[in-house]
């Protein structure tokens, strides 16, 4: 056989072992993360079959659970088997009706010959940060705030960076945006009282909206803003837009909730929530420069409206620079939206400002 022969061969025989390895390679990563595959698999199925089956979807406010078994027999899921060799799984698929928006959360708790998978809820993860002492998450009166400055609380939802604030009495988790927006104004209508358009500081008026919950209700109805999926997560909950003297020391946040609005689905920061916040034992009231101490809410750049109005003067509202200005409503700060989304969140990451915790199912890139 001439080298020109061989050389062939070589080339042929070389080609094809290399064919193999890609192959190889190819299938074990398929088998690495099939796991992983079949969450999204549960969902992007589900809402195809749900899409032609709405009147089997839950009722407003009601939550429906689907078994692996149950997904299977619907042809939701394929078979099972087609998971690694060795691996096991348990679970279930949950949907939740949020005002006719759904949240479809796949459960897993997978065992295989090579690892241990069980899907992570945004709340457990959250509760890994429960202390009595120094940085991380307090319960005070059965609910849960992130306190100090140094806590891992970043979150990506749909898109947008955002702070987890507290576990609210019904399971719920509360975000604070933080991403960068325009800044506007509280309100700006003609206060009889003060004689000037410096804004009148109650949310709603006698039926009518302020001009910051106009502006909040315009960014939850965009879509570019807030997907439909996302709106899935987000539950209804009372706003409290009770007021509050410069002196008040109460910080329970039963001031702020002696008046609230109900069902409402996007709202701003209580002040309270940010007196809480701070771990120095100087931060008493509203006037206490002390609370822009270890407080990682002292540290979002931008000036940016809270919900809580002041009772000095019927134009007067408070926002949080560095610590807690009592401002004119027609003076201009950002309107950082808090919404309270669903204990049946999924999350990847660890909650630092570099890895924060991703939840699954929405849009992972940071807008910017």
């Amino acid at each position: 056989m001439d080298e020109k022969m061989k050389k062939i061969i070589f080339i042929v025989l070389g080609g094809f072992v290399l064919l193999f390895l890609f192959l190889f390679i190819i299938s074990s990563c398929d088998k690495e993360m099939s796991i992983k595959n079949l969450e999204k698999m549960m969902v992007d199925n589900a809402k195809y079959y749900y899409k032609n089956h709405k009147e089997e979807l839950p009722q407003n406010g009601n939550i429906k659970t689907v078994s692996l078994v149950e997904l299977e027999s619907l042809n939701i899921i394929d078979e099972l088997e087609t998971l690694e060799e060795g691996t096991t799984c348990s679970g279930m698929l949950t949907i939740e009706n949020n005002n006719d928006y759904y949240l479809y959360s796949p459960s897993l708790n997978c065992t295989s010959n090579t690892e241990t998978y069980k899907t992570e809820k945004l709340k457990d993860v959250l509760l890994k940060d429960l202390t009595t002492t120094g940085n991380g998450l307090y319960n005070i009166n059965n609910e849960y705030y992130y306190r100090g400055d140094n806590v891992n609380n970043y979150v990506v939802f749909d898109g947008l960076l955002w702070r987890a604030t507290k576990i609210n009495n019904n399971n719920s988790i509360r975000l604070l945006e933080v991403t960068k927006r325009e800044s506007v104004v509280w309100d700006d209508r003609y206060n009889s009282e003060i004689k000037y358009s410096s804004g009148i500081n109650d949310f709603i008026s006698n039926g009518l909206n302020s001009r910051i919950k106009d502006t909040l209700e315009n960014i939850y109805n965009t879509e570019d803003v807030l997907s439909n999926d996302a709106k899935g997560f987000i539950k209804a909950t009372n706003l409290c837009v009770g007021k509050r003297s410069l002196e008040e020391t109460i910080n329970d946040g039963t001031v702020e909730c002696s008046s609230i609005i109900e069902n409402q689905y996007i709202g701003l920061l209580q002040v309270n929530e940010y007196l809480i916040a701070s771990l120095d034992t100087n931060c008493i009231n509203t006037e206490s420069t002390a609370c822009e101490n270890y407080n990682y809410l002292a540290e979002i750049q931008n000036p940016f409206w809270t919900i809580t109005a002041s009772t000095t003067r019927s134009d007067k509202v408070y926002r949080i620079n560095g610590n807690i200005i009592e401002s004119t409503a027609s003076n201009t700060g950002m309107a950082r939206m808090v919404i309270n989304i669903s204990e049946n969140t999924n999350v990847t990451g660890k909650g630092t400002e570099k890895d924060p915790y991703i939840v699954s199912g929405l849009k992972s890139e940071l807008k910017k």
